[in-house]
């Protein structure tokens, strides 16, 4: 399945894009006397999700902006619908802080008491004994493309939802692959996936793990124990049985992660990559998702953070007519392509890549620079957009022009590695 995806031998496209539902995932922090977590910064999320400190060190919640209609959320220990009893800071809104120390070993869940069941609004923190050493924060001076996931309609055969991504470096990549159905119910998604199963293939097409129901662990391939209790510590467990999971240790190279839907069904989901060892040297790269996009709700909807402290340049690709020389059905014909920043605003778009449109951040022609990147269209009706961006969540929709539907790519490479 890796070889549909390839849209030239330079550009192996490697999958899954980000988050429309915003289940931002962010690194964890090393130990400290206080360790800082930013509460629903225009996500249902803790960020980061999990750390990792000392006996006797503090960690301190500092409540963000929201770009939701309900911002307040909690620091409540336990897990969704269990609290524990340790700690509460009860709903609290931007600019509120909540701290809690802690004085022994363990492994501490919490979550927000009115986002935790419905949007895996969970976090993570993990205690232990040793001396502190300091360490310093990730990503210090740099940036780099983050926790990938695409919302589309999975169907059957070759229009299920197909994603993903290139672990470079030299060191394993850790990390949790999700394909999410019912969770998306809560906020007014229609026709969602039930039941959708996860398939995990190498890039020599092997399926390498597949799940189905992540609260029970399939042994074989590079799956070797149960990852129920696994899943549950990453803090990015999906809040209904029905949906899947699988946590992997990686080493570089391409990967292809395939949703489907169990005994034929078909409906809206996401597929997912958080990645759960962000400083260890590898990174996730080039990431794209392929699926049929249809109309309204059913348009691709992808996703990408960009994560650190330097604005990173990409470019943001919609591809269709270049899918039908690898025997692609129905490939969309004339997609069209927006981007949108971590409030919802409208910061670019393109229709046809060699007709640059003006306006948000594209202040002049691309082309050229489309064409210098290496990674230019090779149809003139497919779109792509060049830019500059800041930390933060972004958001690529991908539709057809006029209303028309058929199979996609939403893709982005990091021109700034």
């Amino acid at each position: 399945m890796i070889d549909v995806m390839k849209t030239s031998s330079r550009r192996l496209t490697a999958v899954l894009l980000i988050v429309a539902s915003c289940l931002a995932f962010c690194p964890m922090v090393a130990s400290a006397a206080t360790v800082t977590v930013t509460v629903g910064n225009n996500c249902f999320c803790f960020s980061p999700a999990s750390v990792t400190i000392h006996a006797g060190d503090t960690v301190q919640w500092n409540w963000g902006s929201s770009g939701y209609n309900s911002p307040l959320h909690s620091s409540t220990s336990g897990t969704p619908g269990a609290p524990d009893g340790l700690w509460d800071s009860g709903l609290l809104g931007p600019g509120d802080t909540f701290t809690h120390t802690f004085n022994t070993a363990g492994t501490f869940h919490y979550y927000c008491t009115r986002h935790g069941q419905c949007c895996a609004m969970t976090g993570v923190v993990t205690v232990t004994n040793s001396t502190p050493t300091p360490t310093p924060t990730p990503m210090q001076g740099t940036s780099r493309l983050s926790n990938i996931s695409t919302r589309g309609l999975v169907q059957t055969g070759n229009d299920v939802m197909i994603g993903g991504f290139i672990v470079r470096g030299s060191a394993p990549k850790n990390v949790i692959i999700r394909a999410i159905g019912p969770e998306l119910i809560p906020f007014g998604v229609p026709n969602v996936l039930l039941n959708p199963t996860l398939a995990l293939h190498d890039g020599a097409g092997n399926l390498i793990a597949s799940n189905d129901n992540w609260q029970t662990t399939i042994i074989g391939g590079i799956i070797t124990q149960n990852q129920v209790q696994g899943i549950i510590n990453s803090g990015r467990a999906p809040t209904n049985a029905m949906e899947s999971a699988i946590i992997a240790a990686l080493s570089a190279g391409n990967y292809t992660a395939i949703v489907s839907g169990v005994n034929g069904t078909t409906g809206v989901a996401l597929v997912e990559v958080y990645d759960l060892s962000p400083d260890n040297g590898s990174i996730l790269s080039n990431i794209s998702t392929r699926d049929f996009v249809q109309t309204g709700a059913d348009v691709m909807i992808g996703g990408f953070i960009v994560q650190g402290t330097q604005p990173k340049t990409v470019i943001v690709r919609a591809i269709g007519p270049e899918l039908i020389p690898f025997g692609i059905p129905n490939a969309l014909a004339d997609p069209t392509l927006e981007l949108h920043n971590g409030a919802g605003a409208l910061i670019a778009s393109n229709n046809n890549w060699q007709t640059t449109i003006i306006g948000g951040i594209i202040t002049s022609n691309q082309v050229a620079a489309i064409q210098n990147s290496g990674h230019a269209p090779t149809q003139p009706t497919e779109s792509a957009i060049i830019a500059t961006l800041p930390p933060g969540n972004y958001t690529a929709i991908v539709s057809g022009v006029n209303n028309t539907v058929g199979i996609a790519l939403v893709e982005v490479y990091d021109l700034s590695p």
